[in-house]
């Protein structure tokens, strides 16, 4: 297409340019009948965005060149507003069609009534459609940004709000969590592993978690999964913990106790869904940071400078423990003579001060090889 200094291409530009309140009308009165989602959109900001459609069409027009999306800043102002006022993207693209395709029958009947060349009208109508195609990438481009903007604030409010759930505080706001009267739910906190696909994990938290006519309310805040379930959610593949089951008053109870079931599954290096139920007097003794201690440096520090041979020590312990207080079933468990297993807890008796046969010498050595020492890192 020749330079918009051309006489005859110019006098159709300046009348495409004369026209331009005309078509503005005669635009928003076919989209209005066209499209049912404008319905509620401002007449007045309609016709301003139709008006940059037009002058964007003949800026392109005149300098003979088709806008890179990125420059359409109109294009990302008209997505914007029509995301305000909840219009499809689809349906915006196919209002930008509508006011291109009038613009270009005008242009035709200018370029045929002022004798363009043909050459030049057929140019001038490609600039316009690679007008269209720049508009349709940059609003969609836009108003994809501006959804994800909007899934992250949604998603940002619900995690404030679960929060506050959890803590027992009524949330507040359009479209905050509640819960079912009358059912029964627990706290639940769950670790996303690495390579894990947050969103995946709740949802599966969320549909495992779930009675009937009671949906669980789960959301996910960085690595974490939390909320609260009406039933105990199936093994997530990942470390869990679960409240007890209570009243929504008692929910910040319940997570309290989901938090310490959470870190004292990944101190065990246990997977699935852990609660009360299951770790039992481990979750008790780990909420007691002091006496846990004390049982770890009664128990392991005076095994700490025995290497190789202390860990057998604290094995045939543990094995003599879990199996009834059993020597042979330990021996066996370990694959070991059930002298040696006699000899071992009488060394871890002897390095320790222990009496196996004093049941609460007997329960603070369990909690401590089973917890191990306070200040060792989480498994």
């Amino acid at each position: 297409m020749s330079d918009a200094t051309d006489p005859v291409l110019r006098e159709v530009l300046d009348a495409l340019g004369r026209a331009h309140e005309e078509l503005v009308d005669l635009t928003c009165a076919r989209i209005h009948g066209q499209l049912s989602s404008y319905a509620h959109v401002d007449e007045a900001d309609l016709g301003e965005a139709v008006g940059r459609n037009l002058r964007t069409a003949l800026t392109a027009l005149r300098e003979s060149r088709v806008p890179e999306p990125p420059e359409l800043t109109e294009a990302a102002q008209t997505a914007r507003e029509r995301f305000a006022a909840k219009v499809p993207v689809e349906e915006i693209v196919r209002g930008f069609r509508i006011s291109i395709a009038l613009i270009h029958e005008r242009f035709v009947d200018l370029a045929i009534s002022r004798r363009l060349p043909a050459e030049e009208s057929v140019a001038g109508v490609r600039i316009m459609w690679g007008v269209a195609d720049s508009f349709t990438t940059r609003i969609i481009t836009e108003y994809h940004d501006l959804e994800l903007e909007a899934a992250v604030r949604d998603a940002q409010r619900r995690v404030t709000a679960v929060g506050a759930l959890l803590a027992g505080q009524a949330p507040q706001g359009t479209g905050a969590p509640a819960l079912v009267p009358g059912v029964l739910y627990a706290a639940l906190r769950c670790e996303v592993p690495p390579g894990a696909h947050p969103e995946q994990m709740r949802r599966r938290l969320a549909d495992t978690g779930s009675l009937p006519g009671a949906p669980a309310i789960i959301v996910t805040d960085g690595r974490t999964c939390f909320g609260a379930v009406s039933t105990t959610p199936t093994d997530p593949g990942a470390p869990a913990g679960r409240g007890p089951f209570g009243t929504p008053a008692q929910l910040p109870v319940s997570d309290r106790t989901a938090t310490d079931a959470l870190h004292l599954a990944r101190r065990l290096g246990r997977s699935g869904v852990q609660s009360l139920e299951t770790l039992g007097w481990r979750l008790a003794a780990a909420s007691r940071p002091d006496v846990w201690r004390h049982d770890a440096e009664r128990f392991l520090t005076p095994l700490a400078s025995q290497g190789d041979f202390g860990d057998e020590l604290l094995a045939a312990v543990r094995a003599w423990a879990e199996t009834g207080q059993s020597i042979p079933r330990a021996a066996a468990a370990l694959v070991v003579h059930p002298n040696t297993v006699r000899y071992r807890l009488r060394r871890f008796q002897e390095l320790t001060g222990t009496d196996l046969s004093d049941p609460d010498d007997l329960h603070g050595a369990r909690c401590a090889i089973e917890l191990g020492h306070p200040d060792a890192h989480e498994a």
